[in-house]
């Protein structure tokens, strides 16, 4: 067992909150630390682009990961709306925004990331929101009137899901995307199109192809989007950008980032216990990028991978063997469409393998006859079944896998 006595976790993300649990699920009695620069404390992120813009009522309360009773049962000391200023990781200690400073015997960073900015001219405009905390959707949902007229930018799953909820609203929901196709670098391109058209049958604007070149901000507060080629400029009261995150760590000093930061992922280099280069100091979540056992470097942005990186973080620190990482799995609430994803998806077209039941196809990546990804709109329980079939490298029939005839659950033990 460890000698570990005390833990201080900074970051009230899904990892930070999966490790303090995890610790006290497996008995550890010593000192934990919470910390966090959000005043609303621990809550989920996913709702923040569909419920919270929904429903006015809803507060961050609603939406939490874990309670303040959970905190006290738990035995958490936590700061919350307390910035980390600095981590001096050889000495393990801390220091918050108000002068505070705290040192334990290990520390995980647990910070997630910041929404992105286009590096261009207003980008830093007032009506020019991100979605990444639950301030920022309270601020887009104020701002929000009947006869709105918003610009989504990005097209990955923060600005699809945004622009759905947005038309629900029922205000005009302009869909901006520097590629041919939002979604294509995510999902299967015949997919993509499927789902795109349904966004745009229920009223969604699509523009594509298209390069921003300036914000600027007009006399009576709306925005115009200027491009760089001779397309006619967007006039918008309000802009949310869903380009994307960086990981957050602006509390190492240089040498330290030198040292700990992964140059091409950008994230805090740990092993695959979750143990960066200086013992003692963890990483887990948006903000960890993992060296595998072939030199690879993977950094995962979702809340599945985020939840099992903080339980695996609290097995290292208390030194006992580490848990099985499951299959990746993420999912996207757009509208009235619920998309699963599991495992990876193959570059080769040839490699899918497409099953046609119901409305939505349910799509499998196939590897020297086994599914090692799949997706689906409104059909779980097939990616539930290919999960099994990826943990368990069953070997399947093509023919059989697009037989809509032969259930699923008949496949998974091959």
């Amino acid at each position: 067992m460890s000698t570990v006595n005390s833990v201080i976790i900074v970051g009230a993300s899904a990892a930070g909150v999966s490790c303090l649990r995890g610790l006290r699920n497996r008995g550890f009695t010593g000192k934990i630390i919470l910390i966090d620069k959000d005043k609303h404390g621990a809550y989920e992120r996913p709702p923040l682009s569909k419920q919270i813009l929904l429903d006015q009522k809803l507060k961050s309360e609603d939406i939490s990961l874990i309670t303040t009773t959970e905190l006290s049962d738990l035995n958490i000391e936590s700061y919350f709306g307390e910035s980390v200023t600095y981590v001096l990781p050889d000495l393990r200690k801390v220091t918050l925004e108000s002068g505070v400073e705290l040192a334990a015997d290990a520390i995980v960073l647990a910070t997630g990331g910041e929404a992105r900015r286009l590096p261009i001219e207003g980008s830093a405009l007032t009506n020019i929101f991100v979605l990444r905390h639950f301030q920022d959707a309270v601020k887009l949902r104020e701002k929000l009137l009947p006869n709105s007229r918003v610009a989504v930018i990005g097209g990955g799953f923060i600005g699809a899901e945004t622009s759905a909820s947005l038309c629900k609203l029922g205000v005009s929901v302009h869909w901006l995307d520097a590629a041919e196709l939002p979604l294509a670098h995510i999902l299967p391109y015949e997919l993509c199109e499927k789902i795109v058209n349904k966004h745009c049958d229920d009223g969604l604007n699509l523009i594509t192809n298209c390069r921003i070149k300036e914000f600027v901000e007009q006399d009576d507060g709306s925005l115009s989007i200027l491009f760089n080629d001779d397309r006619e400029s967007l006039n918008v009261d309000a802009i949310v950008l869903g380009v994307g995150m960086a990981p957050y760590t602006p509390y190492f000093s240089e040498q330290v980032n030198a040292k700990i930061l992964n140059k091409a992922k950008g994230g805090i280099e740990v092993n695959e216990s979750q143990e960066s280069k200086y013992p003692g100091i963890y990483a887990a979540g948006d903000v960890a990028a993992i060296i595998q056992g072939d030199g690879s470097v993977i950094r995962h942005e979702h809340w599945q991978s985020a939840q099992f990186q903080g339980e695996r973080t609290a097995t290292s620190i208390l030194n006992i063997s580490l848990p099985s990482e499951p299959v990746d799995w993420f999912w996207s609430d757009q509208g009235d469409l619920h998309i699963e994803m599991a495992g990876v998806f193959l570059p080769n077209e040839q490699q899918l393998v497409v099953r046609n039941e119901g409305d939505w196809p349910v799509y499998f990546s196939v590897l020297n006859n086994r599914v090692v990804g799949a997706v689906s709109v409104n059909n779980p329980n097939a990616v539930r079944a290919a999960m099994r079939m990826i943990k368990n490298a069953v070997t399947v029939d093509v023919a059989q896998l697009e037989n809509t005839d032969l259930p699923l659950r008949k496949l998974m033990r091959g």
